[in-house]
Formats: C-alpha cells, structure tokens, sequence
C-alpha cells in the first residue's frame, strides 16, 4: 500500500480529516485516548471535533460523569466514555498487575494493605463523593498506610485496576491538571458489557486507528499479539486486509467502514495541516510511526528516553517540525491552530 494512501485512511479513521459532530461522538469513536498528559489528552479529543470545542466545554463533560480518565490499557492513563472505563480497566486488569508486581513487592504492598486501603478509600469517598489525590494521601497516612516514595501511587493503581476508582470531575479552581477521584460504580450509571471485550477492543481499535496490524492493535491494547491474532479469527468476517507492512503483516481495517472506502477511492490524497500534541493518538498508536516522522524528525518528537513527546506539526499526513511556544505561524491557519493548542495549554 502506498504511503500516502494509508496515511489519508488513518486520518480519516482518527478523525482528523472529517472530525465528529460532538466531544462523546469522537470519544465514543476512539475508545481511548491517551492522557496522562490531561492539557494534550483533553486537546486531542478535542481536536477530533468539528465544532472545536475549547478546555472549558471537554471539562464539562468530565464534571456530568460522561467523560472519565483511568489506566484503561498498557497501565497508562486515558480518556473515555465513562460507560467504557469499567470493562476496559477489567479486560487489561490481569496484564497490568502483572507488569506492576515487582514494584509492588519491593513497596511492600501486599493484599492485605489493599485490602484496607480499599475500605478507607471507598468510605471516604462515600461520605466525600469526591477527592483529590492528596485528601486520599492523607487519609490513607491518617490510618497508617504509607503513601511516599511512589508508595501511595502504586497503592491507587491497583485500587483503579479493581475496579474501585476512577478520575473523574475536575475541581472548580482548577487550572491545567487537577482532577477528582470518585468510586466507579457511584459515579457511573450505565456500564458497558461486551459480549466478548477483546472482540470490542479489536473492532474498535481498527475501527479508530486502522489500516493497522495485529502486532500494532496488541501493543495499543496492552494485550500479546497471540491474543489479538485469536481475536481476528474470530471476528475474520468483520475484517478486510488491504495491504502488508515491511514484516508483510496485514493491515486491516473494518469491513464497509469509512477507511475501507478511503483505500478503494482513486482520487488525489490532499490532507490538512494538523498540530498534534505530546502523546498524540495518530503517532503513539502505531508500530510503524516511521510512516509517519523519518528518523530525525521521531528523535526530534521523542529527544530522550523519559517517554515524554513534544508536540508537533503534520502536513500531508506527515510530521514536518516540533511544534514552538514562541513562534506563531505567519500563515493565518497554521497561526489559528497555534492559538488553539495554546489556549488549551494556558492556564485561565
């Protein structure tokens, strides 16, 4: 498959060429969206939207209970429908306590202190609704639990990964990153359950992020390939391989899907010009970001080996330069788009 032709699909497919019509529309569109970065989580999501929604208008969303973050995959924090959060947290649950183990011993965190952190936090939640990070450290060192050195942290994940809590509203005074935990099955009503979540993880990873591959939606989902390969064959008539990578893997997509369509089109690829920000889907979700930045330009996004992403821009659906705080573009678009990624990254 020629490069320019899957990138147009991807764009297509990540919502970044014909945005959704609503925040819950594109979050309900791509799962997931990475956010341990909340300022560039909450501008990806609404990026993907055609009204442009600004910080104020994702937060509120947050605030009703109809967006929440948690570690959904990978052990990392995401943005989704809040119906989403639970079976997501439990289909990743067993991999990410398993990734988790050897700090867990080496903190000395065992079951019975989670255990009693379980019934210390949900009963100050119970009586709170909500809390910050902070009032659950001191509650928790209140009754004798240690929550320094990355302790409390490590104590949190696993309270999240059973199941107990999520993030959810954001605090009134808030400026960039604040956020609220909550117990899950007090803050949202309506949980999904699907048939088979790794048949829905699959499906919707494809049908968010593809023309993808196997290996790609494994590492995306925090799953081994052996389990999405098993997945695919049983979902086999729901997929369409359009092409092969380098490994000559298969790229798939959804049947009859709008990326589908995008690879059967022949007319000329023009893609709009796009600043992305830290951690954005359409780069961090793929195993083959070369399609996407040449060598110079990933070690440009990535400088070091701390997991942090600069913000950058893309033009033809391909990274051309990091993105500068100091510098607007002198064209009006690109100086329009600048001032946006700004705005959501400038505290009020």
């Amino acid at each position: 498959m020629e490069r320019e032709r899957l990138l147009a699909a991807r764009m297509r497919s990540q919502k970044l060429r014909e945005p959704a019509q609503s925040l819950l529309g594109a979050a309900e569109h791509m799962l997931a969206i990475q956010a341990q970065d909340f300022t560039a989580g909450r501008y990806a999501l609404a990026q993907r939207v055609a009204s442009e929604p600004n910080r104020a208008q994702v937060n509120e969303l947050f605030n009703d209970g109809q967006l929440v973050r948690s570690w959904t995959m990978r052990g990392t924090l995401h943005i989704c429908r809040s119906q989403d959060a639970k079976w997501m947290v439990q289909a990743a649950r067993e991999r990410t306590l398993k990734t988790a183990a050897t700090n867990l011993r080496a903190l000395q965190i065992d079951s019975q202190t989670i255990d009693r952190a379980s019934t210390i936090v949900t009963n100050l939640l119970i009586d709170c609704q909500r809390a910050s990070r902070a009032t659950i450290f001191a509650e928790l060192e209140s009754h004798g639990i240690q929550t320094k050195n990355q302790r409390g942290l490590h104590v949190l994940l696993v309270l999240v990964q059973n199941g107990l809590i999520c993030l959810g509203p954001i605090p009134a005074q808030a400026k960039l990153i604040a956020q609220d935990y909550v117990l899950v099955d007090r803050w949202i009503s309506d949980h999904r359950v699907p048939t088979d979540p790794m048949h829905e993880l699959l499906l919707r990873y494809l049908g968010s992020h593809a023309p993808a591959t196997l290996r790609g939606a494994a590492w995306y989902t925090g799953q081994t390939l052996t389990t999405m390969r098993k997945a695919a064959n049983e979902v086999a008539d729901q997929l369409v391989a359009v092409g092969q990578d380098e490994r000559g893997e298969d790229y798939l997509v959804v049947a009859g899907s709008a990326t589908h369509q995008e690879l059967e089109s022949s007319g000329e690829v023009e893609l709009p010009k796009r600043l992305l920000g830290p951690f954005d889907e359409y780069y961090l979700s793929t195993a083959d970001r070369h399609l996407i930045a040449d060598a110079p330009m990933q070690k440009a996004i990535m400088p070091a080996t701390n997991g942090m992403f600069n913000a950058f821009w893309i033009e033809q659906g391909r990274a051309t330069q990091v993105w500068n705080t100091n510098v607007a573009p002198t064209d009006t678009l690109g100086a329009a788009l600048h001032q946006r990624y700004l705005d959501f990254k400038t505290a009020n």
